[in-house]
C-alpha cells in the first residue's frame, strides 16, 4: 500500500509541470532543496548520531566551486561534478580531526568551521569576490531545474532507503547507540563514521552547486551563514531525526510556516531555527514522525462518549468485614 501511495506521488510530481503553475513550480524546487539538504544531513546526524552543526560547509564549498567553474566556461556536468568531489575531499580531510571529538564538542567545533570558511569567503575577495558576492551565467531553466531537484530528491532518499537496510546501516546505527561497545565488538567506527560523512558530504555539495544554478548569485551569509546552518539540523530534528521520512516532514512543514507567517518577519528566521531545535530537544525528541502512533489513541479520547457520572462497584472487590479478616487476624 505504502509503495502504491509513493508511486502515485512520484507520477503526480512528474507531470507537475504541465499544468503550467510557475509559483508552485517555484514553491516545489525550494522544497525539494530542502528535503535534500536535510535528508543528506540526516545521513550523518541521524544514522551515526554526530549532530553536525558544520553540515552546511560542504554545501557552500560545492556552491562556490560550481559558480567559479561554471563561470569559466567548464560544462554544466562537469561544473556539479566538481563541486561534488570538492566537498567529498573536505569532508575526507576534515574527517579524521573532527571524529576525535564527540558529543557537543563535535558540534561546536564543526559549527565553528562553517564560520570560519564565511570568514574565509568574505576575506578571499579576488577569488569568491567577498561580500559582493559571486553572479553566475543565467538562462531559461526552470523545467530542467525542477526535475533535476526532484532526482537528486529521489537519490538521496533511495540512498538512505538501502543505507538502512545494509550492514554499513547497521554498523551506523551501532555507533549511534554505543561508540564504544561497537568498537569493542570490531566495528571499524572511524570508517563507518567516514564513509557516512562522505556521502552525505557528495549530497551537499552536489545541493550547493544547484543551488548557485537556481538562483544565479550567492555571497557568504547565503552560504555560510548562520541562519542556513541551523536549517538542515532544524528540519531533521522537527520532523524525526534517523528516519527516512523524518526529514522530509520537516522540511514540509518549515517551508509552508515560512511561506505563510515568517516572510513577514524575515529577521526572525534564525531565532525560529534555534527555537525549533530547542522545543525539539526538549519536548519532542523523536520529532514529528514518532508522534504517529499517539494520534490514533488521542483521536480515540476525543471520539469517545462520556461515561454516566456516578459511581460505579468495582467488580470483584470483598466486603469491608471480609478485606480485614483475609489473613485471619483476629
Amino acid at each position: 500500500m505504502n509503495r502504491i501511495i509513493l508511486g502515485l506521488v512520484l507520477v503526480f510530481l512528474l507531470i507537475f509541470p504541465v499544468f503550467n503553475m510557475p509559483y508552485l513550480n517555484t514553491f516545489l524546487i525550494i522544497l525539494f532543496m530542502y528535503v535534500l539538504l536535510a535528508e543528506s544531513y540526516d545521513l550523518l546526524g541521524g544514522y551515526t548520531g554526530y549532530i553536525n552543526m558544520g553540515h552546511i560547509a560542504f554545501f557552500g564549498i560545492g556552491a562556490y566551486t560550481f559558480g567559479l567553474l561554471w563561470n569559466k566556461g567548464l560544462p554544466l556536468y562537469l561544473s556539479f561534478l566538481a563541486g561534488t568531489l570538492a566537498a567529498v575531499i573536505f569532508a575526507i580531510l576534515i574527517s579524521f580531526p573532527f571524529f576525535r571529538l564527540r558529543g557537543a564538542y563535535f558540534s561546536l567545533a564543526a559549527f565553528a568551521l562553517v564560520k570560519l570558511m564565511e570568514h574565509l569567503t568574505l576575506n578571499l575577495s579576488s577569488i569568491t569576490h567577498g561580500s559582493d558576492g559571486l553572479k553566475v551565467l543565467e538562462g531559461n531553466r526552470m523545467i530542467p531545474m525542477y526535475y533535476l531537484s526532484l532526482l537528486l530528491v529521489v537519490a538521496v532518499i533511495a540512498v538512505s532507503y538501502f543505507i538502512t537496510r545494509s550492514r554499513l546501516g547497521l554498523a551506523m546505527a551501532s555507533i549511534r547507540e554505543e561508540e564504544t561497545i561497537a568498537f569493542d565488538f570490531g566495528v571499524p567506527v572511524q570508517r563507518i563514521k567516514t564513509t557516512a560523512m562522505v556521502i552525505s558530504a557528495s549530497f551537499a555539495g552536489l545541493m550547493g552547486g544547484f543551488y548557485t544554478w537556481y538562483t544565479i548569485f550567492i555571497n557568504p551569509s547565503m552560504v555560510f551563514g548562520t541562519e542556513i546552518a541551523l536549517m538542515p539540523v532544524a528540519m531533521a530534528m522537527l520532523g524525526g531525526s534517523g528516519v527516512i521520512i523524518g526529514p522530509v516532514i520537516g522540511a514540509v512543514f518549515l517551508l509552508i510556516v515560512e511561506e505563510t507567517l515568517w516572510t513577514r518577519f524575515a529577521y526572525l528566521h534564525t531565532a525560529a531555527y534555534g527555537l525549533v531545535i530547542l522545543c525539539v530537544g526538549l519536548f519532542m525528541p523523536g520529532g514529528l514522525v514518532r508522534l504517529g502512533p499517539i494520534i490514533p489513541v488521542m483521536l480515540s479520547f476525543a471520539t469517545s462518549k462520556s461515561m454516566p457520572n456516578k459511581a460505579v462497584s468495582p467488580p470483584n472487590v470483598l466486603p469491608s468485614s471480609s478485606t480485614t479478616n483475609i489473613f485471619n487476624i483476629p
